[in-house]
């Protein structure tokens, strides 16, 4: 059985669950039409993937134009990701951070996170109602990926706005002058960073970025200023995009589920699985690419060498070969950790410890603080166009004014 889809439809993507239902069922390993690209949907087929490295290394540029190249050459660097690199050099990169977003490393940051919940919150809590995505979950994660990478706090606003360009090619192809755009701003961005890290070299600080320029890799030569640029960008990227996505989806799936909110905050221990099922079931990152390295077949499908592979981890996260009931929060569900929301194994996402953190702060502060939470009725539920990510457009909240 045979149907194409048009995974670029804003119809698809508005609600991606019943394509991802039949791409499961009938093709696991669909080829888009027109394009050198496979999309991998079930769990089983991704977890190959993301275990054979070496058949499927990470790979794959957004950038088309040649124009935006040469934007990139001769004023710029070349846009890529060292923490995503294949081994052995992915552990090596990756050890040079991790400690700063996962365990107690994040012991220090938890102080700076429940001031800055608790300031957001006082802002709007004798209100009544908020837009919760623009008072809250966008300046949330911001403020704090902005403190650990030790960029001043006033830089904010023309960082968000750096932040939004860069991640602009995941929503889908983009024209020739968009890619020009996207480029100006990204290289822009590469410049503040190469400036922040030379002024940490003369004054270092406690923060990532100050790391990372007295850093050695493998212990023994000094990071590039490519290499610390492009580690920064995506750790900045990483660090408040899709957490600002989780923490709007979060809410959104427990406000939408009869009973949730009560069983919640009468059981504080269930904000941690809830955390889980809200990531499994609206991940903020739908999947990410692969390229082949040589000829695989899957499912009687052959993947030709060089071609895109873009493991979907959306599909993954609902397919019921994995997860019983798939489509409900279950709280006591017994692999409630195998969900690919951040990906798994060695390529997981660098900074899932501190988004599960600043998760679990943030929903309970508004438990605690705001009575009869609910969903306002101005909420239409509709989500940003885009092919990578899925983000809520508008997020309107109800409550007892404090």
């Amino acid at each position: 059985m045979s149907h194409d889809v048009n995974l670029y439809d804003p119809d698809v993507q508005e609600n991606w669950y019943p394509t991802y239902q039949q791409l499961r069922d009938h093709q696991p390993v669909y080829k888009v039409p027109g394009a050198n690209l496979f999309v991998i949907s079930r769990y089983d087929d991704v977890l190959y993937v993301l275990r054979h490295q070496d058949l499927f290394p990470t790979g794959s540029s957004f950038v088309r134009s040649d124009a935006a190249r040469a934007i990139y050459d001769e004023r710029g660097w070349e846009r890529m990701n060292p923490l995503s690199v294949n081994p052995p050099d992915h552990r090596l990169y990756r050890s040079l951070v991790d400690g700063f977003f996962n365990g107690e490393g994040l012991t220090p940051a938890t102080p700076f996170i429940e001031s800055t919940i608790s300031s957001l919150i006082d802002d709007f809590a004798k209100d009544g109602s908020v837009e919760f995505i623009d008072r809250f979950a966008t300046p949330l994660p911001l403020a704090i990926i902005t403190h650990l990478l030790g960029f001043p706090a006033e830089d904010m606003e023309q960082l968000k706005a750096w932040s939004s360009a860069w991640v602009l090619p995941f929503s889908g192809p983009l024209t020739d002058d968009q890619e020009v755009w996207v480029a100006e701003n990204v290289v822009e961005f590469q410049h503040y960073i190469a400036d922040q890290a030379a002024a940490k070299r003369r004054d270092p600080s406690d923060d990532v970025l100050s790391a990372l320029v007295h850093a050695r890799f493998d212990g023994t030569r000094p990071l590039s200023e490519h290499e610390i640029i492009t580690i920064t960008d995506h750790l900045y990227i990483g660090g408040n995009e899709t957490t600002t996505f989780a923490l709007a989806s979060a809410l959104w799936v427990l406000l939408r589920t009869p009973g949730l909110l009560t069983e919640i905050r009468d059981d504080r221990t269930k904000v941690a699985p809830f955390i889980e099922e809200a990531l499994r079931l609206e991940s903020p990152t739908q999947g990410l690419f692969r390229v082949a390295s040589r000829d695989v077949e899957l499912h009687g499908v052959t993947i030709p060498k060089g071609a895109a592979v873009h493991i979907r981890y959306a599909a993954a996260n609902r397919d019921e070969r994995m997860f019983d009931d798939p489509e409900r929060v279950l709280l006591d569900r017994e692999n409630i950790l195998r969900h690919m929301a951040f990906s798994l194994g060695a390529h997981s996402c660098p900074g899932s410890g501190l988004s599960r953190l600043e998760q679990s702060m943030a929903l309970n502060a508004l438990i605690d603080r705001l009575d009869d939470l609910r969903l306002s009725d101005r909420n239409d539920y509709t989500h940003q166009p885009g092919f990578v990510l899925r983000a809520l457009g508008e997020l309107h909240i109800s409550f007892t004014p404090e």
